[in-house]
């Protein structure tokens, strides 16, 4: 089903028939644009993210002493974004890579065990299964936030369920087609996205014109009070 996420059913036209033809379209999704960074949970369970989150946030952004608060605020929220960035990509990495190679490797330990039973082994063993353990909770958490599903009980693994709800949400997200302001029927994803930006730009503009309207109407009106 994750395959098919970007398919969608349009109802034609009766015309001369007296059934209404049903139209199956499916087609491979082409996300466009950069992602917003979101702050994921799952980082919580990693050994290393308090202390790497402590050392950038304590970290000073201003020699200045008289900047403001709020630009200090501004500078240390962009800074932090750009550190958990790096920090995901290149200590964290890939959750679903880690699972793969966590399994292998207490694979290959678990057949050491059998073939030398001693404590070293075992020891060796059990921290392999211990990591597993963790990342498999880090990839539970990763499904929850991504499904928006808060009401199972926490520890209960349910990546498969929470997984299903994720792909169900982005399905129902997408818009395949839009009416502009023009009339006009738009279908293609950029197509889609510019009427989108020039809707709220409008809106944008109207806004400010009715405020510049309404201070100026305000300085007439104390100017013949005066």
């Amino acid at each position: 089903m994750a395959q098919l996420s970007a398919t969608n059913v349009e109802h034609l036209s009766r015309t001369l028939s007296d059934h209404a033809p049903i139209l199956l379209n499916i087609n491979v999704a082409n996300e466009i644009g950069s992602y917003a960074f979101r702050f994921l949970n799952m980082w919580l369970l990693h050994d290393s993210f308090k202390d790497v989150l402590q050392t950038n946030w304590n970290a000073p952004v201003f020699l200045d002493n008289n900047i403001s608060s709020m630009l200090r605020l501004q500078a240390k929220l962009s800074r932090l974004k750009q550190c958990l960035r790096y920090w995901n990509k290149n200590v964290f990495k890939n959750i679903f890579s880690n699972i793969v190679e966590a399994e292998r490797k207490v694979s290959i330990l678990d057949g050491v065990y059998l073939e030398n039973p001693n404590e070293v082994n075992l020891l060796n063993l059990n921290i392999a299964k211990n990591v597993l353990c963790q990342l498999h909770l880090q990839e539970e958490s990763y499904w929850k936030q991504k499904s928006h599903a808060k009401f199972v009980i926490e520890g209960d693994r349910n990546t498969k369920f929470f997984h299903a709800i994720a792909n169900k949400n982005k399905t129902k997200s997408k818009i395949h087609k839009i009416v502009n302001n023009e009339g006009i029927l738009l279908e293609f994803d950029e197509l889609i996205c510019k009427s989108g930006v020039d809707f709220f730009v409008d809106i944008s503009l109207i806004v400010i014109l009715i405020l510049l309207l309404f201070l100026t109407g305000v300085k007439f009106l104390m100017l013949l009070r005066i």
